[in-house]
């Protein structure tokens, strides 16, 4: 089979043979520098998305703490009210204070919705660094879930938590912020940048070919046709043409040999004619 293929290779036209490693070459590096930026623009985006959700967690923390020194953190309609204006934030499709088992057993139950459901929210609990995780549907990046845990530290941006959290030490986790954010932005501007991408690259590689046809053409396959031309006249007896060489590269050396052949044969026929 693999013979079979050479030899379909070997019976295309020069010009296929030329013209289609060439497009290739160019296609090659478009795909990969296209499939480069489209995972730096998601990249970026995430990454983006995900210090805006360091930052509003962080923006949650100082108001619990500034209603813990005001005494208001006790009230849960003060909590509720709180939470409700971080839930309204663009972009944002799910947001929730997680309250930790050291609260819950210092300060009682808290609200309904500040108790761990998920495992993500339970992952949360268990970490001491912020997580994030990208959901997928139908390969497509879907939303993007963030947890930030609270740490107590006798120093948070002035504040010791241990002061008010007696029954934790430093390190533990006493609750943490789920925020999730819907990635259609994303999802969006990348059909877009497909869309545009393929438009442009499939542009792009029509006035290649073209340039390259043109230019083969007249550099190639012109004068090659030529002297094709010109060999049958010479089989049919016909010396009186001859093909112009202006051009010093490997074609006009050619057309040279072929007009000197020409002359060669011309005198031979000649000879053999006198010599009858």
């Amino acid at each position: 089979m693999s013979k079979n293929i050479f030899q379909s290779f070997k019976d295309v036209s020069i010009k296929t043979k030329i013209i289609v490693p060439l497009v290739l070459l160019v296609i090659i590096p478009i795909a990969l520098i296209s499939y480069n930026t489209y995972n730096l623009q998601r990249n970026l985006t995430v990454s983006l998305t995900k210090h805006d959700a360091i930052v509003t967690a962080k923006t949650t923390l100082s108001s619990l703490n500034a209603m813990m020194l005001n005494g208001t953190i006790m009230k849960k309609k003060d909590r509720k009210q709180l939470f409700s204006i971080y839930k309204k934030i663009k972009g944002i499709t799910d947001f929730q204070v997680i309250r930790g088992s050291l609260v819950n057993k210092e300060f009682g139950a808290g609200l309904k919705e500040e108790m761990p459901k998920s495992s993500f929210d339970k992952e949360i609990l268990n970490s001491t660094k912020t997580i994030t995780k990208i959901i997928y549907r139908k390969g497509l990046p879907y939303e993007l879930k963030v947890g930030v845990p609270f740490v107590a530290k006798t120093n948070s941006r002035g504040i010791d938590c241990l002061s008010c959290h007696t029954n934790a030490s430093q390190g533990d986790v006493l609750g943490g912020i789920k925020l999730v954010y819907s990635l259609s932005p994303l999802r969006n501007s990348q059909k877009i940048f497909t869309k545009e991408t393929l438009i442009i690259g499939v542009i792009f590689i029509i006035l290649i070919i073209l340039f390259l046809y043109f230019i083969i053409k007249s550099a190639i396959i012109k004068p090659i046709a030529k002297m094709s031309k010109l060999a049958d006249e010479i089989s049919k007896g016909h010396f009186e043409e001859e093909i112009e060489h202006p051009r010093n590269d490997e074609i006009g050396s050619l057309a040279k040999s072929f007009n000197r052949m020409q002359v060669s044969l011309k005198k031979a026929m000649e000879l053999l004619k006198r010599g009858r």
